[in-house]
């Protein structure tokens, strides 16, 4: 009996982000070329469609089925079927905007938003969050600036001119590849969904050139380097408007919901900073995680200011 072939799990985060992109309301003709024009690239990628389609709930829990998406001719989904099979594209407190044509310039989201947006040379770049970057194409470069937030960039290949990302004191150079690349002051996340990527250090650090593939992460600092193969999954669920938590403290879990609302969690308690939390949460809605959290922790909710604040209940610690 012939064995199945294991599929990378890079490549299956790729896949969902097709799915994704492909029921979105507002996608093109030049979408579903891009789309036909990745499946032709190799037979993996339509095994790994096939498996994210089939086991969707590998990339957020979710549940009763998802539209099914034709390779040859891609059926555009009604938008209730689709708000109801992802449950999450529209996220609380923005919108998610659609694919357009840019040239140069700058573009970003407010708290709470997320845009698509086509570059000039074929590139597409998903804003995250609050998110802001800075684009200047010349006949030399592709060159973006990163200033804050989250973005993941599918770069178009152009042999005259390398595309490169400047993020806080980091350069990332790429061709033709599937990136997500995250800042929060001077901390940078790298993560290579689909081929490969130099990143380097700026001025004084200019010798510190290291090469990422498929699958890996580079984590830097002004201070560290190092890098990482994680599992990709949680990283890639932003592109659905999904946290997924593993094992990870309440303080961090609670810091990367604020990222998506106005309307902040406060943890201030040392106590329930340390408990742990798994799971799969929609961004954009702090109150509804709060009141998820208080259900499963031993911790309970406190409005004050107008900030929602997650402390210890006592009580409910002696029962653990």
């Amino acid at each position: 009996m012939t064995q199945p072939v294991a599929i990378p799990p890079a490549l299956k985060a790729e896949a969902a982000a097709w799915i994704a992109r492909l029921h979105a309301d507002d996608r093109s003709a030049t979408d579903e070329r891009a789309f036909q024009a990745w499946l032709a690239q190799s037979p993996q990628h339509s095994q790994a469609f096939d498996s994210v389609t089939a086991t969707w709930d590998l990339v957020g829990g979710l549940r009763g089925g998802f539209p099914a998406v034709a390779r040859s001719e891609v059926a555009r989904p009604q938008r209730r079927a689709v708000l109801a099979a992802l449950g999450t594209l529209v996220v609380a407190g923005g919108t998610v905007g659609g694919w357009r044509a840019a040239y140069a310039g700058v573009y970003e989201t407010d708290v709470g938003g997320q845009e698509h947006v086509a570059l000039e040379d074929g590139t597409q770049a998903f804003l995250d969050t609050n998110t802001r970057i800075r684009v200047r194409y010349s006949d030399d470069i592709r060159a973006v600036r990163l200033d804050r937030g989250q973005v993941n960039f599918r770069v178009a290949p152009d042999a005259r001119r390398p595309f490169v990302v400047d993020v806080a004191d980091r350069r990332i150079v790429a061709s033709h590849t599937t990136l997500d690349v995250y800042r929060d002051d001077d901390r940078v996340s790298v993560v290579l969904l689909h081929g490969s990527a130099s990143v380097s250090g700026k001025a004084a650090q200019a010798g510190t050139q290291q090469t990422l593939t498929t699958g890996e992460r580079l984590l830097a600092t002004a201070q560290s380097v190092r890098t990482d193969r994680p599992n990709l999954t949680p990283l890639v669920a932003w592109q659905f408007g999904q946290a997924i938590f593993e094992n990870e403290t309440l303080a961090d879990a609670a810091a990367q919901m604020n990222r998506y609302s106005t309307i902040k969690l406060v943890i201030a308690d040392p106590v329930a900073a340390r408990l742990r939390l798994s799971g799969v949460y929609r961004v954009g809605d702090t109150s509804a995680f709060a009141r998820s959290v208080a259900s499963l922790l031993p911790v309970q909710i406190e409005i004050v200011d107008g900030q929602v604040r997650l402390v210890a209940d006592p009580a409910r610690l002696q029962e653990n």
